[in-house]
């Protein structure tokens, strides 16, 4: 199977055929994982997402019935609700990304290039998914000058970016 491909991390691929876009852990096409195949690694992140939140949540909640007004008085309580925020950031984004390793070419609505100024460049997709939704995925980038041309080659960006 032919196909163009760039790192998304250490270990893992993007590979963007005609018909499919889909990530693997491999440079060479062995198999095309199914639509809706999830691996273990994204229920124990969300479980863990969960428990910091119901633990920071309940410690906020006891020190402010405890301290009162006094409770802006200690400085962890400060880290204990930036915590709470950020907990609270990655279970949202969760809930709004989709997590299928294979994304049919034919349900691209849009495709989206986001370069923030303190992370990671992400690929950012707009599909339909089961029942007609339009969902996202979130594909992170680990060299942006691998990923942009081959990313203009095959069509799903359309404007040319500049390289830094």
């Amino acid at each position: 199977m032919q196909t163009k491909y760039f790192r998304i991390n250490k270990q893992e691929y993007c590979h963007i055929t005609d018909d499919t876009v889909f990530i693997i852990n491999t440079k060479e096409v062995v198999r095309v994982p199914l639509e809706h195949e999830l691996g273990e690694g994204w229920g124990v992140m969300s479980i863990l997402n969960y428990l910091l939140f119901a633990f920071l949540f309940f410690y906020s909640a006891i020190a402010i019935t405890f301290y009162g007004v006094n409770f802006f008085k200690h400085p962890i309580n400060y880290g204990a609700l930036f915590l709470l925020l950020i907990s609270f950031i990655r279970i949202k984004e969760g809930f709004q990304s989709c997590r299928t390793p294979t994304i049919s070419r034919n349900k691209i609505r849009s495709v989206y290039f986001k370069t923030p100024a303190f992370s990671f460049p992400r690929l950012v997709i707009y599909f339909e998914g089961p029942e007609a939704k339009i969902v996202r995925k979130i594909i992170p980038i680990l060299y942006k000058k691998e990923a942009l041309p081959i990313l203009q080659e095959v069509g799903l960006l359309k404007a040319p970016l500049p390289l830094p």
